[in-house]
């Protein structure tokens, strides 16, 4: 609630699994996350990840079965994002 509204880029970078996003806030709500980059190891499905977080508009989400890393690197790029609003 403390984010203004706008467009924000984030992103995370850890080497091997990395992730660009841009995320978009209206009335202090995220209302879409597009993944602009996203290198990732074996485990693949990580994006829905940014369908829970819109839904529950947190990114205290559970990651996806078989793409952990990924999803992970992808909420701190979220983060990343968000902060940027504060």
């Amino acid at each position: 609630t403390q984010i203004k509204d706008g467009i924000y880029e984030g992103e995370c970078n850890l080497e091997i699994v990395t992730a660009k996003v841009k995320v978009t806030i209206q009335s202090a709500k995220i209302v879409k996350i597009e993944i602009i980059e996203h290198k990732h190891g074996p485990g693949y499905g990580a994006n829905k990840i940014t369908e829970k977080v819109i839904e529950k508009q947190s990114l205290e989400v559970d990651t996806i079965s078989g793409a952990t890393g990924s999803s992970k690197v992808i909420l701190k790029a979220i983060e990343d994002a968000l902060k940027k609003g504060l």
